[in-house]
């Protein structure tokens, strides 16, 4: 399960912020991209309405028209002193240093790949074939092993051989347990019931993968406990999700695939020289 949500969860994130103002944005935009509304003049030079409708939405996490009369006064605020000090740094010849030119430049890059990708996704949503595709490549992953086992759990590797030995000689695995176990499962014999990988210690968990059902642990087990003998009484797979349950990590998937077939294919038709 782990593999499969991160692979889910690589997909490009464009934050509702970009897409709230995109629907938001003026209708007549004539004068500049930007569009002719204003909030306030810094030195003449205008702070665009979209400009602090961007920023009320990521700063205030809230819609720009329902802001309280002091909250609009402090984003304008905000954007005042941010254009003061972007004016200084252009008098200043900041702008023209190659770290902050190359720092602008990725900022822009990344936000407008980010705007392509989430308009591609929109315009080419998963559809249930799909999803239905990658949850049935998906289902085992989705089910993992869950194992049933006992445990001895003492304090030193000699200890621990000193168990095996015992149990090499026919001794009861659960009586054992109940007269040399360290841990609070040794009163019920070192029953650690069902669990799954994401649930137990990884040492444990490695260990009884490579056992047989019924078997016992051959050498000491060393975990953050101290060091375990093991025996695994079962296994079983468990339950899938459904795949209503799983549809938001599933789409999250398709998305990925579509979005790398997308640029796959804008790859293929250009033309790309790399430096040396």
């Amino acid at each position: 399960m782990n593999t499969f949500r991160r692979s889910a969860l690589v997909l490009l994130s464009v934050t509702a912020a970009s897409a709230c103002t995109r629907d938001q944005a003026p209708a007549d935009a004539s004068e500049t991209t930007l569009g002719p509304g204003r909030v306030a003049t810094v030195n003449g030079e205008p702070i665009p309405e979209s400009l602090f409708r961007v920023y009320a939405l990521n700063a205030a996490r809230k819609d720009p028209d329902q802001l309280t009369p002091d909250e609009r006064e402090a984003v304008i605020e905000d954007l005042v002193r941010f254009k003061l000090l972007e004016s200084e740094a252009r008098e200043r010849g900041l702008l023209n240093e190659r770290t902050i030119a190359a720092e602008l430049e990725m900022q822009r890059l990344n936000l407008v790949a980010r705007a392509m990708a989430l308009r591609y996704i929109e315009l080419n949503p998963a559809t249930d074939a799909e999803l239905q595709k990658v949850y049935d490549e998906n289902v085992e992953r989705l089910a993992p092993t869950e194992y049933k086992a006992r445990h001895i759990l003492v304090e030193t590797p000699e200890e621990a051989n000193t168990v095996i030995g015992q149990l090499n000689q026919g001794s009861d695995f659960a009586a054992l347990a109940q007269e040399r176990a360290a841990g609070p499962t040794g009163p019920n014999g070192g029953d650690l019931g069902w669990f799954s990988a994401a649930s137990m210690s990884q040492p444990i968990v490695q260990a009884v993968s490579t056992m047989n059902v019924g078997s016992y642990s051959s050498e000491p087990v060393q975990s953050e406990f101290g060091y375990h003998v093991l025996l695994l009484e079962d296994t079983r797979k468990s339950e899938p999700p459904t795949l209503d349950a799983v549809r938001d990590e599933l789409k999250s998937v398709v998305d990925r695939q579509k979005l790398d077939e997308f640029v796959g294919s804008l790859r293929s038709s250009a033309v790309v020289d790399v430096a040396d």
